[in-house]
């Protein structure tokens, strides 16, 4: 039988660390849950102490272990519950690091503990990285600045590289100020997104995805492509807001030049990493239901 100490021993990733958690996916309320049984293996990371322990909660320094050892020694602690921070489906040990590091070397693949719940629309599980939620926050940032957002909430916009967002941010923005001279009023940010999308990015890639070079370029987002293609062209669209001639030409000629067999290092930042395979955004989740908290007195 594979036990939760083995199941975690051959994958120790670096604890998250909640702090930095909260920060970048804007957790929302802090909800009490009660007391439940918890997967070990759900448990991803720490609430202050991610340079004291590794992934499998096993201490970095003697002094720690010398204090794990010594508790040990009195089975009536090994049995008492930690507090636990939940954020979607993983969870975050708040107190109780070293009960835990004790109930994963004993085997166990569950641990009692106290829940606290935070409210958050990302889908957030074992297995999740660091990379994924700062670049989820990289494009948090951005839809929110912006008001795609509000505009368009079910659309996502993955970036090979998240610097390409400010570029973006300044697309939408410079556009809405467009619109708003040409409707003789100040759009809010919502209209100018919305119109921004369907008028520009999703016209860009329309003629982007058309192009022969596009399909080479594998390892980028439709993100990246849409950054490729204006690159370089910042004149006013047609009427109706129609890309101009000009720009469709630029813009396959921008996508021409990356293709593999013409790349010879001159990638711009935002494909740098072409090789590599983007990393995921978190998905989008609605925040689940609470559940009933068990009998404290249990």
């Amino acid at each position: 039988m594979v036990t939760g100490a083995a199941r975690r021993g051959r994958d120790c990733p670096e604890l998250l660390a909640f702090e930095e958690v909260r920060h970048r996916l804007g957790l929302g309320t802090r909800l009490p849950v009660g007391r439940m049984e918890v997967q070990i293996s759900a448990v991803v990371g720490s609430v202050g102490r991610v340079a004291d322990f590794d992934g499998c909660f096993r201490p970095r320094n003697a002094r720690l272990r010398t204090q794990i050892r010594e508790r040990a020694a009195d089975p009536s602690v090994k049995d008492l519950p930690i507090r636990l921070l939940q954020v979607d489906h993983a969870y975050f040990v708040e107190d109780g690091h070293k009960r835990m590091s004790m109930a994963i070397a004993d085997g166990r693949r569950e641990v009692d503990a106290d829940v606290d719940r935070f409210e958050t629309t990302f889908h957030l599980a074992p297995g999740a990285t660091m990379d994924e939620i700062r670049f989820t926050s990289r494009e948090r940032r951005f839809r929110e600045t912006t008001g795609l957002a509000a505009a368009v909430p079910d659309e996502r916009f993955p970036l090979t590289d998240p610097d390409g967002y400010l570029e973006l941010e300044e697309s939408v923005k410079a556009h809405t100020l467009d619109l708003s001279h040409a409707s003789g009023r100040l759009l809010s940010r919502e209209e100018g997104a919305r119109h921004w999308f369907e008028a520009v990015y999703q016209q860009v890639l329309a003629v982007a995805e058309a192009s022969a070079a596009s399909a080479l370029l594998e390892s980028t987002t439709a993100g990246d492509r849409y950054l490729l293609f204006r690159r370089g062209f910042d004149a006013a669209m047609d009427l109706g807001w129609r890309i101009p001639p000009a720009a469709v030409e630029r813009g396959r000629a921008n996508l021409e030049e990356q293709t593999p067999g013409r790349l010879r290092g001159r990638l711009p930042s935002i494909v740098r990493r072409g090789g590599r395979r983007p990393v995921e955004l978190l998905p989008t989740e609605a925040p689940a239901p609470l559940p009933p908290a068990a009998d404290q007195d249990r």
